[in-house]
């Protein structure tokens, strides 16, 4: 965040609350997916593409069509 601040600053420009919230929600996310990354958690996925496309599929959650 404080890049992003220096940056506007020097453009003299003012960083909103919303614009704060936002880029320290992507800091958490960029954060988390470094932690799952340590943590090795998608090792076992061998073709994330495959992976991804079975996740998608429709799944019958007990309703009748």
């Amino acid at each position: 965040m404080q890049k992003v601040e220096n940056l506007a600053k020097s453009l003299g420009l003012k960083v909103s609350k919303k614009q704060q919230i936002q880029e320290k929600k992507r800091e958490k996310a960029i954060e988390a997916l470094k932690n799952l990354r340590k943590m090795d958690t998608f090792k076992d996925i061998e073709d994330p593409v495959n992976w991804q496309r079975e996740q998608r599929k429709d799944r019958n959650i007990g309703r009748d069509e």
